[in-house]
């Protein structure tokens, strides 16, 4: 082998080595950063309550990649336990706050590695429709969970230090929408609004059980006893698009209640 040839591949060798820090840090940058393990979280309007019936984190090739724990039975907090949080709560909203969210989790240790998307499969408790809803982890997603953000607590905003958005959160609407926010990491941060990945599948009565027939039964009459439409029938379109909020007013070093669409 002549002198210039091992020259030559030397230089190679060299820029490889040099190149292969900046290799190993692109290959997994959700690893790289400094953040917990995800976590889930639900919310319905107390008037429409849902089921989680399965609850999937899978890759790009339609495979489940870490287990979920899914044994919340009802999702939608009574409207005595919301109001204590949004005290002038009409039922009909979602409302979102750390103490009014029910939460869900990954089983055993957890993983930081995020998911290509969730598949998340529900039933309205009340007008016994399922739905199918693909929320997919976007480039927008990943960006805004991996590079992190300034935090402080609300009644101490000049402390501020830096966080990781760590929960997905999910509110459950009666028309088969699922509005989307991360969370864990300051203010909720809207990501977007779902529409079913799937069509519409009403229950046949043929594979009503018994329970599933109770729970209706149920919810729709504590409805009706709290002096509202049977809300089998009636879902207000403009109220259930809501969403409720708190944020603390430091000046008077109290919380207020925002209401929005989103």
């Amino acid at each position: 082998m002549n002198a210039q040839r091992i020259k030559s591949i030397a230089i190679k060798v060299t820029i490889l080595v040099a190149l292969l820090p900046l290799v190993a840090c692109q290959a997994k940058p959700e690893q790289a950063s400094n953040r917990h393990r995800w976590l889930l979280g639900y919310v319905a309007p107390s008037i429409y309550p849902v089921e989680i019936n399965d609850m999937n984190a899978m890759d790009k090739n339609g495979e489940p990649m870490a287990p979920i724990a899914t044994q919340i039975k009802a999702v939608g907090r009574s409207v005595q336990s919301v109001r204590r949080i949004f005290p002038h709560y009409d039922s009909y909203a979602l409302p979102l706050s750390v103490f009014t969210i029910q939460a869900g989790e990954q089983l055993g240790g957890g993983t930081v590695e995020l998911p290509d998307y969730f598949e998340i499969n529900w039933t309205s408790l009340v007008n016994l429709k399922r739905y199918q809803t693909r929320v997919n982890i976007t480039k927008q997603i990943r960006d805004i969970i991996n590079q992190g953000t300034l935090s402080a607590p609300p009644d101490r905003p000049s402390e501020q230090e830096e966080c990781h958005y760590f929960v997905f959160n999910f509110g459950f609407l009666p028309d088969g929408r699922v509005k989307v926010w991360l969370g864990g990491c300051g203010p909720f941060k809207y990501v977007g609004t779902i529409t079913p990945y799937k069509a519409i599948e009403e229950k046949k009565s043929a594979y009503f059980s018994q329970e599933d027939i109770d729970e209706q039964k149920h919810f729709s009459q504590r409805a009706t006893d709290l002096g509202y439409p049977d809300p089998r029938y009636h879902i207000p379109r403009n109220k259930v698009n809501k969403v409720l909020h708190r944020k603390y007013d430091v000046q008077h070093k109290q919380w207020q209640v925002i209401e929005g669409t989103h």
